[in-house]
C-alpha cells in the first residue's frame, strides 16, 4: 500500500471535519452547517463507510484530503503533507526515493528491451503507423509489455515484490502479485528533472484503452505534465506552452519542430499543473482535438490556468483530426499556423457554442445559455466575466441585463431552508443512478461491459472516475469510492460524492438500475441509431435504391418496436 492509499485508508474523516465544524449524528452519517456558505438548516453530510463529504447546499463535496485543501487553502501536496505528519506516515524521500526511481528506470529498461525483441514486432509496428520511428523510442522512453503474467515480476523479482506493489508495477490477485501492463505499448511518464515515476500502457484492443500507474509514492495524477522535462527549454524560449491531451500529441509535435508541447494527459487540467507551467511562462495555447476542447471539463481547466495567472488562447483544428494527425498529413508549418491562430479563451467559447446551436432558433439559444450557465460560476475575474457577458449578449441577441440575470440564477447556490421550503428532496438523474451502482460493483458484468465501451456518454464531471475506476478494475482492485477522486477536479469529486450520498428512497434497487439504464444509456443509444437509419433511409430514397431502402425501412421499424418496449419499461 502506498502512502497515499494508507493516508486515506487510516484518516477518520469525521474527526478531521469535526475539528473544523459541529457534526451531529443523522443514521449511520453525519451533518453539519456548511462552512462553505451561509447555512441556516445542516446541509454538510459526511458518510464515515463511504469516506466522503458532500455539502447539498453549496454542491461542494469530496475526500477528507479535497475537505483539508478547500478549508485551508492548502496545494494537494501540502494537504497529504499535513495528514501524514499527523498520522506518522513517511512519504518516501532521500534514499527511499532514489530506490524506487531506480526501480522504474529498471521496469522502463525492461519494456525497452522487450520492444526490440521478437515478441515486440506488433508494438514496433504500431509505434511506426503512428509515425513515431525508432529514432524517437529512447528519447521518450517508449517500450513494449509482453503478454506474460509475471514477466516484469520475475525481472525485478531482487527488489522485492512489496516495493513492485507499491510502485504500481504489480497487482495483488487472489493467487498471488502479477504484472500490472501486459501486452501494451508503454509510455515512460518523468518529471520536469527527466526521472521516470510511472507508466502509461496503450492496448492494441479492448478496454481501457489506456492503463495509467496509479497514485504512488513518487507519482500523483494530476500534478504532472507529459512531456516537460524535454519541453521546458523550449517554453522558455519561445514564451510559451502548448497544451494537447496524448502522448502521442506530443511526440509527433515534438518531431515535427513544436518543441514546447505537453499533455495533460487524457484528463482536464488542474490547479497543480497551471503552477507547473508558470514556472516557465505566462502563455498558454490549448490544442485539443475539437470535440475535447469544448468540453466543459476542460474548458474549467481553461479557467483554472487563468487563475493561476496564464493567458489562455485555444487552438481549432479541423473537424476529425487531433494534434497528432494532423501533424502528420500537414506537418509543422501548417500546425504552427493553426497555433499563431489561436483565439482568447473567451471568444473560443462564444465560438464553440455558435457552432454546436443553431442560434436563430429559441431551443438554440436556450442550449447555448444553459451551457454558459453551467460555466458561470467557474469565472472569477471580473474582466472576463464583462467579456463573456457582452458577447453572450450579442450572440443570443438578449439584453446584457436579462443574460446576467439568467447567469446568476443558475449559478446562486440554493440553501436548504429554501429547498425544504419548495418541497424539494435532492434528486439523482438516471447518469446519477447509473455511477453511484457502478461504484458500488452493483451493475451486472455484461452492462459493465457495455457501460464502459460507450464511456463517452458519461459527462466530463464522471467520466474520469470511471475511468479510473475501469482501469483500477482492470488490474484486479477494487478502490473505495473515495480513493477514486485523488487530483480530480473540486466539481468531479463534489458530483461523485453527491451521487454516492444523497439518500436513496427507492423500494427495489434492481428496478431503479434498469430504469436509469434505460434513461442514460438504451433510449440515447437507439435514438441515436434511429437518426442514422432515417438520414440513410432519405439518401437511399433520392438515388432510387429500392432494395437499400427496403431494408433500412425494416430496421427503422424494428428500432421503433424496441424504442417502444423501452418506453413500456419505464
Amino acid at each position: 500500500m502506498g502512502a497515499l492509499e494508507e493516508i486515506k485508508a487510516r484518516v477518520n474523516i469525521v474527526d478531521l471535519i469535526g475539528r473544523y465544524v459541529v457534526l451531529k449524528p443523522a443514521g449511520k452519517n453525519y451533518k453539519a452547517r456548511c462552512p462553505f456558505h451561509p447555512d441556516d438548516t445542516p446541509s454538510l453530510m459526511v458518510s464515515p463507510e463511504k469516506g466522503l463529504w458532500h455539502c447539498f447546499g453549496c454542491g461542494a463535496g469530496g475526500d477528507a484530503l479535497s475537505f483539508l485543501m478547500r478549508i485551508e487553502r492548502l496545494s494537494f501536496q501540502e494537504a497529504l503533507a499535513k495528514l501524514a505528519g499527523e498520522l506518522g506516515i513517511e512519504l518516501r524521500g532521500g534514499e527511499g526515493r532514489a530506490r524506487l526511481l531506480q526501480v522504474n528506470q529498471e521496469a522502463l529498461r525492461y519494456f525497452q528491451k522487450a520492444l526490440q525483441g521478437p515478441e515486440g514486432e506488433k508494438a514496433r509496428s504500431y509505434l511506426v503507423s503512428r509515425g513515431i520511428g525508432e529514432a524517437l523510442w529512447a528519447r521518450w522512453g517508449l517500450g513494449y509489455a509482453p503478454p506474460a503474467w509475471d514477466g516484469l515480476l520475475r525481472t525485478l523479482s531482487r527488489f522485492g515484490v512489496q516495493t513492485l506493489l507499491e510502485l504500481g508495477l504489480a497487482v495483488p490477485g487472489d493467487r498471488g502479485p502479477y504484472d500490472r501492463f501486459r501486452d501494451r505499448v508503454m509510455f515512460a511518464i518523468r518529471d520536469e528533472q527527466g526521472r521516470v515515476v510511472a507508466f502509461a500502457g496503450r492496448a492494441f484492443e479492448g478496454e481501457p484503452k489506456y492503463l495509467n500507474t496509479p497514485n504512488t509514492p513518487l507519482f500523483t495524477k494530476g500534478t504532472l505534465l507529459y512531456g516537460l522535462d524535454l519541453a521546458k527549454e523550449a517554453i522558455r524560449r519561445r514564451g510559451q506552452a502548448v497544451v494537447v491531451e496524448g502522448y502521442t500529441d506530443v511526440i509527433s509535435l515534438h518531431a515535427a519542430g513544436i518543441e514546447e508541447a505537453v499533455a495533460s494527459m487524457g484528463t482536464s487540467l488542474t490547479a497543480d499543473q497551471a503552477r507547473l507551467l508558470s514556472r516557465y511562462t505566462d502563455e498558454v495555447v490549448i490544442a485539443y482535438d475539437r470535440d475535447a476542447a469544448g468540453e466543459s471539463s476542460a474548458l474549467r481547466g481553461m479557467l483554472i490556468l487563468r487563475q493561476a495567472g496564464l493567458r489562455v488562447r485555444v487552438a481549432s483544428l479541423p473537424p476529425e483530426e487531433d494534434p497528432d494527425s494532423f501533424v502528420r498529413k500537414e506537418g509543422g508549418e501548417a500546425m504552427r499556423a493553426v497555433l499563431a491562430q489561436a483565439q482568447p479563451f473567451h471568444q473560443f467559447f462564444l465560438s464553440a457554442l455558435a457552432s454546436r446551436y443553431d442560434l436563430g432558433t429559441t431551443e438554440g439559444k436556450e442550449a447555448a445559455l444553459r451551457e454558459a450557465q453551467a460555466l458561470w460560476p467557474e469565472v472569477t475575474s471580473p474582466a472576463l466575466r464583462l467579456e463573456l457577458l457582452t458577447g453572450l449578449s450579442s450572440l443570443l441577441g438578449l439584453p446584457p441585463e436579462e443574460v446576467q440575470e439568467a447567469l446568476r440564477g443558475v449559478s446562486r447556490p440554493v440553501s436548504p431552508a429554501e429547498r425544504k421550503k419548495e418541497g424539494a428532496e435532492p434528486v439523482l438523474t438516471p447518469e446519477d443512478l447509473v455511477v453511484r451502482f457502478l461504484l458500488e460493483g452493483k451493475v451486472p458484468e455484461p452492462v459493465v461491459s457495455e457501460l464502459l465501451a460507450e464511456e463517452g456518454r458519461f459527462s466530463p464531471a464522471y467520466r474520469e472516475v470511471v475511468r479510473r475506476w475501469a482501469e483500477a478494475r482492470a488490474a484486479g482492485e477494487k478502490p473505495a469510492p473515495a480513493h477514486l477522486l485523488s487530483g480530480v477536479s473540486p466539481e468531479a469529486a463534489a458530483q461523485v460524492a453527491r451521487a454516492l450520498l444523497v439518500d436513496l428512497k427507492v423500494a427495489d434497487e434492481n428496478r431503479a438500475l434498469e430504469e436509469a439504464l434505460v434513461r442514460f444509456l438504451y433510449l440515447p443509444r437507439i435514438t441515436r441509431r434511429m437518426e442514422e437509419v432515417r438520414l440513410a433511409l432519405k439518401e437511399a430514397e433520392a438515388r432510387a435504391d429500392g432494395e437499400a431502402v427496403r431494408r433500412l425501412s425494416l430496421e427503422f421499424q424494428r428500432l421503433c418496436r424496441e424504442r417502444l418496449e423501452l418506453l413500456r419499461k419505464r
